[in-house]
């Protein structure tokens, strides 16, 4: 009976959570209320208090549901090229951010819901095994980007240098995301058109700073469009 019960709890649970996620996409943050949540989940609004202990609680699972789908976005074939794989992961980084524009700006704590915002760490004090541990949807630009330093595509002391190698991840972290939450805004216009002269080019210059050739560059570009 208990393990029923147990299963029964779980069920409720992740109809919630489902039920949240399908608001948040369709109708944005403001529709994360107690009563609509529970009327889409089938359930009554005690349940959020049950099961998450309040609307914090339930908007964090929220978050960490959308990283969960942001980490399997972001899961591209791996080639033996690391800089157009780099690419590749910048590309399927911004599909994620337009596809899902009110979950990724929860995410990343430029939306609220209620005035609750997710949570949020520092990344820059976490080694690699930890940043694959708690950040996998941020581990993708980690790894691809040992994998450059390992190549020699970019410059760096030692692949081995944790907080070298997560430091120049979050360079290109900071400038994917910056992009996209321009994009989001509507600066840079409607289908996809400034990726080519903006987002791609600012990838290829900062990896050019970082120690590659232009010519290196532009053929892992080519190769990732492909």
């Amino acid at each position: 009976m208990a393990t029923m019960t147990s299963d029964v709890q779980r069920s409720v649970r992740d109809e919630m959570l489902h039920a949240a996620v399908g608001l948040l996409d369709e109708h944005g943050p403001d529709a994360l209320q107690t009563r609509k949540l529970a009327g889409a989940a089938g359930t009554s609004t005690m349940a959020v208090y049950t099961h998450f202990g309040g609307m914090r609680g339930l908007i964090a699972e929220v978050a960490k549901e959308g990283l969960r789908q942001f980490d399997a976005a972001q899961t591209v074939p791996r080639t033996a090229d690391p800089v157009a794989d780099l690419f590749a992961i910048g590309a399927a980084y911004r599909r994620y951010a337009i596809e899902r524009p009110h979950m990724y700006r929860l995410m990343f704590g430029s939306t609220s819901a209620h005035g609750i915002n997710a949570p949020a760490g520092n990344v820059l004090t976490l080694t690699v095994a930890e940043i694959e541990r708690h950040h996998p949807s941020f581990a993708h630009v980690v790894r691809v980007v040992r994998r450059c330093i390992l190549a020699g595509r970019i410059t760096a002391e030692s692949a081995d240098d944790d907080a070298s190698v997560v430091a120049t991840a979050a360079q290109f972290w900071a400038q994917t995301h910056g992009f996209v939450m321009l994009e989001l805004a509507g600066y840079y216009g409607d289908e996809g058109s400034a990726v080519a002269p903006v987002f791609d080019a600012m990838t290829s210059n900062l990896l050019v700073a970082l120690g590659d050739s232009p010519e290196q560059v532009a053929r892992s570009l080519h190769s990732a469009r492909q």
